[in-house]
């Protein structure tokens, strides 16, 4: 089941996966509103959704242009979707004039609120609640939400678990809505409302689902960590469920989310640094290694990924990518000769990304924005472990065991290679410095049965499995299966 849904969802990237459920939403949002299944005018909401996407888009080109960057105009039309399903639907002048301010506001706030190339708030809370509190003072009300209605409930769930799915993010929603029908469900109670009726008026009349799905879950706000994450969910869901007011700040949706983006911030924030280019070279004829100097000391744990920010004229996808890093932590704070690694897949038919790092000079500096992750050994050395690689995602592989090689520390290790090209096993000369038990596999053969035909005992071990979202599907269901109880796996969304 996992295999299919990433096969299904895997199509697109991330960013064309949230526009089309956002754009599924809105679509039956109009058709039930001409059914009179909800309250908006279809006018209306047609309306606003063409003001918003021309206001958002306009201020982003006017914005990326001033700032001299390629302007992402997807990500732009997610923030116009977003902000048309919380303002007011209205045909009124003054209306639109706050839904067209919002879609404005969400799109600056990606250029004017940022910290080392990353905007720290969700730009379409962000948009809704400066507009609603320069309307609080003209008696004009800005964030509505209207898409919080029992009729469009099960589309939108639909819609966000997808992307919560797709971003491994499901554990975040869930703390966030858990919590908060925990929060508003008590305050029900105790007005006499039933606990079941309470838990359907949460999820009905109030946008915990997609706050969570669409909003929460933006990987460019979200903090590093899992810990730091799940704090940040709670936050929010505290934010969102306990009222205030004070003048034009009250408890709203989006202000609880621009609450819990500071405190996300706030605990994973770390200096910048940039990274000086040094050379490359090929891993294999499908594969290739770059490797930098790190402008600073960089410590960070085998196993992490760091994202680059590179400015040119990019793809749907951006100018940001996320790597893992292959080399120890080690050599990234050797003061002689600081190093830090990646390696990538290198198609013929590549990224603008990829392309891009291929130009570079020797010399040349690119910002790196962020190191995060928890795809990291346990600090036990004495649990046995499985490793399932795919193709490049060896990557993160090869960090942990360099940095085990660096420190003189043995464990039990067997390495599974997944290769879709035969004989082809990236970093082998880590593994063997390693001293780790090598398998390879094909990737039709990743089967319970071949994994326990290669590993007797998979049971007594830790599994880790890093690849492609179809070899990372199918190895830690064939891993659970063959009895191994705790399974990590390493996946990036290409949001």
């Amino acid at each position: 089941m996992r295999a299919r849904v990433d096969a299904l969802t895997g199509r697109v990237s991330m960013y064309r996966l949230a526009t089309i459920t956002l754009t599924i939403v809105l679509a039956q949002a109009v058709v039930f509103a001409f059914l009179d299944a909800i309250g908006p005018d279809p006018y209306a909401i047609l309306g606003t959704l063409g003001v918003v996407v021309v206001a958002t888009l306009g201020a982003n080109e006017v914005a990326a242009r001033a700032a001299r960057v390629v302007p992402h105009r997807e990500s732009s039309v997610i923030t116009a979707l977003i902000v048309t399903c919380i303002v007011q639907p209205s045909l009124t002048t003054t209306g639109l004039i706050a839904a067209a301010g919002a879609g404005i506001l969400a799109a600056l706030s990606k250029y004017l609120i940022v910290w080392r190339g990353r905007h720290l708030l969700n730009p379409a809370s962000t948009g809704v609640l400066i507009a609603g509190i320069i309307g609080y003072y003209f008696g004009q009300g800005v964030g509505f939400w209207w898409i919080a209605t029992p009729a469009l409930l099960p589309v939108i769930a639909v819609g966000a678990l997808l992307l919560l799915d797709r971003t491994r993010r499901l554990d975040v929603g869930l703390i966030f809505v858990a919590l908060t029908i925990v929060i508003i469900g008590a305050r029900l109670v105790v007005t006499g409302t039933a606990w079941f009726g309470a838990i359907a008026t949460v999820l009905q009349l109030f946008p915990v689902v997609f706050l969570a799905g669409f909003m929460l879950s933006e990987p460019l706000t979200l903090a590093p960590r899992r810990w730091q994450r799940w704090l940040t969910a709670a936050v929010v869901a505290v934010a969102f469920s306990v009222p205030f007011g004070f003048g034009p700040i009250y408890t709203s949706p989006e202000l609880a989310l621009v609450v819990g983006n500071i405190v996300a911030f706030a605990v994973s924030r770390r200096s910048g640094f940039s990274l000086r280019v040094i050379d490359s070279g090929a891993l294999s004829p499908h594969a290739t290694e770059y490797r930098f100097e790190p402008s600073r000391p960089l410590r960070f744990e085998a196993g992490q990924y760091l994202e680059l920010h590179l400015p040119h004229r990019a793809d749907k996808r951006g100018i940001r990518r996320t790597f893992s890093i292959a080399s120890a932590p080690e050599r990234a704070v050797d003061t002689s000769k600081r190093r830090v690694a990646i390696g990538i897949r290198t198609p013929e038919s590549g990224s603008s990304f990829k392309a891009a790092l291929a130009t570079l000079e020797p010399g040349t500096r690119i910002a790196a924005t962020q190191v995060a992750g928890d795809f990291v050994l346990p600090r036990n050395a004495s649990i046995p472990l499985v490793m399932v690689a795919g193709g490049i995602g060896m990557t993160p592989f090869a960090s942990q065991l360099a940095s085990l090689t660096a420190r003189g520390e043995q464990r039990d290790i067997v390495m599974i290679v997944v290769s879709s090209n035969r004989g082809e096993v990236l970093y082998r000369d880590v593994l063997e410095s390693a001293a780790v038990r090598i398998v390879e596999l094909e990737s039709d053969y990743v089967t319970t049965d071949s994994l326990l035909a290669a590993v007797p005992d998979l049971a007594s071990r830790r599994g880790y499995v890093s690849g492609a979202p179809s070899v990372v599907a199918a190895a830690s269901t064939a891993l659970r299966r063959a009895g191994v109880r705790r399974v990590h796996t390493d996946y990036f969304a290409g949001y």
